[in-house]
């Protein structure tokens, strides 16, 4: 890919408008830590001590929205903590222009670097860049720097704790990813319904998969319905195709050919019900069509091909 190319594509992902569910309780729970964090900041140290927290807690608030696979009271943490950092080294320099402008070179140079390990650790460092070029004139001593550096992280440290004490959709990054994967799926089944040909886009599976690298403390506690239905997702992705197939399958006209249609809609509409489950975290409920058509008992006497015969009992056993 050309330079030109790769611009003209960054410029085209960047300013694409991306059309995302609205989460009014998980902003109403950062606007009211950011409110509690800038109320307590100001009772205790005046208005550049609200400032402090303010920036510290709308940073930890930002960075509990942005999607990421890592757990909000983590981000929350992490961007606090850095922000104080930051905060407080800058302020040290802050009186030697030189040694400034090297620590606000080396900082940029790292918060690009960042952006390597996703957009939510990019977001935050870059922040932190921009925030502390305002906090660093708050200060007026070393121990007034150290104060202000606590109140920074004490922001991200009460937006993580509203996390924890009051939880909005649990897992709900994760439970996206698997819902779109296995929706990714059911529309493959419906598209080779009509062309047996139709290509795939493996993205939804590559992003579950991502989704699905926890820690071993993560996995402690994740939901059992995350558990295995991405590799069943990518297990039947090919017996679908293996259906479809008329050089291995059936014949592109005939009974045969109508009731792999029928199977593969059958399949779309189970994928779809567990994608809708999965995202919701409710009970499954198969649509009894499905299971019909999945179960119906001389699917093997109709299609004539041995191939075809292990596909339809594969897909209904899946």
């Amino acid at each position: 890919m050309t330079w030109l190319r790769s611009l003209k594509e960054t410029a085209r992902a960047g300013l694409a408008v991306e059309r995302r569910r609205l989460q009014p309780l998980p902003a109403l729970r950062a606007a009211a830590g950011l409110a509690l964090v800038v109320l307590a900041g100001a009772a205790i140290g005046g208005p550049a001590m609200a400032a402090s927290s303010a920036f510290g807690a709308f940073q930890a608030g930002i960075a509990t929205f942005q999607r990421s696979w890592r757990p909000r009271p983590t981000l929350a943490l992490a961007s606090g903590l850095t922000l104080a950092v930051s905060t407080f080294l800058g302020y040290l320099c802050g009186g030697h222009p030189a040694w400034f402008l090297a620590l606000l070179a080396l900082w940029t140079f790292l918060s690009g670097l960042a952006w390597t390990a996703g957009p939510s650790v990019g977001v935050i460092a870059s922040s932190n860049v921009a925030i502390m070029l305002v906090t660093v004139t708050l200060p007026t001593s070393v121990a007034d720097a150290a104060v202000h550096a606590a109140v920074i992280a004490g922001g991200g440290v009460v937006q993580a704790a509203l996390v924890v004490l009051f939880p909005v959709r649990r897992w709900g990054p994760q439970r996206d990813a698997l819902a779109d994967a296995l929706a990714a799926v059911a529309d493959y089944a419906r598209r080779l319904r009509r062309d047996p040909y139709a290509p795939f886009d493996p993205a939804p599976l590559m992003t579950a998969r991502n989704a699905a690298a926890v820690t071993w403390r993560q996995a402690r506690r994740r939901p059992g319905e995350l558990h295995g239905l991405r590799g069943l997702a990518e297990r039947i992705r090919p017996v679908l195709a293996s259906l479809a197939d008329p050089v291995v399958g059936v014949a592109r006209e005939g009974p045969g050919r109508d009731r792999v249609r029928e199977l593969l809609d059958a399949a779309g509409a189970v994928l779809d019900a567990a994608a809708r489950a999965v995202r919701r975290g409710e009970r499954l409920e198969v649509p009894p069509g499905a299971l019909a058509a999945l179960r119906t008992p001389d699917t093997p006497s109709v299609l004539e091909r041995a191939p075809a015969r292990r596909a339809a009992a594969r897909l209904a056993a899946l």
